[in-house]
């Protein structure tokens, strides 16, 4: 029986890069891209989120990308893209790992929320060992083909709304349960949890994290394990 569920952002919280881009430069390049239709992209997202769109909306406008894209490819090409980012050696944040798979071992229920998508997320939860995995869900045709829309953006209010939902389908009381996020964005969720901690900088993490008694974690890397370099190894910075 479980004693409890431990939710974890996914991005720049476990790993050390926004896996949507990442990978989408990945699944571009494969395709014969330059680099001239990343930036294309990337660009334009950046110009939305610059003029205050919602990042709800800024994820739905990236999913569009993979209009007409079998989701068996996306899925190959997920693995792929993990199996050459991790082996670039600084792929983990040593302490969330850890802290996942000391729940794992402690009985809890180990769940990644992301707004990515499970072709990128789902090798990451294998390799760290997490349970379950809540994220942005593509719409796919009759063909498994994907239309550009998406059920619903995992970013904000759906992160905290998916929890609420977990904790009551798995009969879980709030109070076993811990929460790790990087973002302002993940505050919906770590609000919930009984124990949130956080790693980064963001100025509204932050000040939500001085007013109650959070978890401060470290950017030490790490490997799948949760064990820290012995060397000081950096984060390539991808938008």
């Amino acid at each position: 029986m479980s004693s409890g569920a431990a939710f974890f952002d996914v991005d720049e919280t476990v790993i050390t890069v926004k896996s949507m881009f990442t990978f989408l430069r990945f699944w571009l390049a494969e395709q014969g891209d330059d680099g001239t239709e990343y930036a294309r992209v990337t660009d334009d997202l950046k110009q939305r989120a610059q003029a205050g769109a919602p990042r709800g909306d800024i994820n739905r406008e990236y999913y569009r990308t993979y209009r007409g894209v079998e989701y068996t490819a996306l899925v190959a090409a997920g693995q792929r893209w993990f199996d050459e980012f991790a082996a670039g050696g600084a792929a983990f944040y040593a302490e969330p790992v850890r802290a996942l798979r000391d729940h794992a071992a402690a009985g809890v229920r180990t769940v990644l929320l992301s707004g990515s998508f499970a072709p990128a997320i789902a090798p990451v939860a294998a390799a760290v060992g997490a349970d379950h995995i809540i994220a942005t869900e593509p719409l796919l045709d009759e063909h498994g083909v994907l239309t550009g829309e998406v059920r619903k953006p995992m970013i904000g209010a759906a992160k905290g709304e998916a929890v609420v939902e977990y904790l009551r389908e798995h009969a879980i009381s709030v109070n076993d349960t811990w929460g790790y996020g990087d973002h302002a964005t993940d505050l919906p969720f770590l609000w919930l949890v009984a124990r949130p901690a956080y790693r980064g900088d963001d100025p509204k993490l932050v000040a939500a994290a001085r007013s109650g008694t959070w978890r401060l974690l470290s950017d030490r890397l790490g490997d799948a394990e949760g064990n820290e370099f012995s060397d000081d190894r950096k984060v390539a910075s991808v938008w």
